[in-house]
């Protein structure tokens, strides 16, 4: 969850609209409703500067709404398929490729590296995945890999700290002009 710092604008606000009941509510509530305003575009837009994830996998997930006297902006879902990051073979290959051909995946930008023993499958369901054999043994049940889910992409302290800046100026610009709209242009 991310909480806005407002640096004291909203006991400003209040201070100045005393005389007019029920306006900082009227204020507060408008400003949260803007704080919130295409953050999802932006969250959407950092995540894949810094994730190799596909772009239409993320925004899916996110939420961004009024609630109550405030707004709330959620990210929920379950750990993303490794298969869904930048990875090389990027499709999956007709034969078995030979012993010793390991997976190339990347999820950071700039980070990446070999998977010992991973290979590129398409299932019966069409999925296609990067799996790895549970044992040494060939004949053993495979595991799907996977990578960080939304949330936790979301949590990166970067991400938050650009998410929670640009959300905390966008909530202080709104509560000035609320509070200049109510007192009727006035400053």
């Amino acid at each position: 969850m991310i909480e806005i710092d407002d640096g004291g604008s909203i006991e400003r606000a209040a201070e100045l609209l005393r005389g007019l009941p029920g306006a900082i509510n009227k204020v507060s509530r408008k400003a949260a409703q803007a704080a919130i305003k295409g953050i999802k575009k932006e969250a959407v837009n950092q995540v894949a500067e810094h994730y190799t994830i596909q772009r239409g996998r993320i925004g899916k997930t996110m939420r961004a709404r009024r609630k109550g006297m405030g707004a709330e902006f959620i990210a929920r879902g379950p750990v993303n398929d490794l298969s869904y990051f930048k990875h090389n073979p990027r499709s999956v290959p007709r034969r078995r490729p030979p012993a010793g051909t390991y997976l190339y995946s990347q999820v950071v930008k700039g980070q990446g590296g070999t998977i010992a023993h991973a290979f590129l499958a398409k299932m019966r369901s069409g999925h296609v995945g990067v799996f790895r054999r549970t044992a040494g043994n060939r004949s053993l049940p495979i595991a799907k890999l996977s990578g960080p889910s939304t949330p936790q992409m979301l949590e990166n302290p970067v991400i938050r700290s650009y998410l929670e800046k640009q959300m905390a100026n966008r909530f202080a610009q709104a509560i000035e002009a609320g509070t200049a709209e109510a007192l009727g242009g006035k400053s």
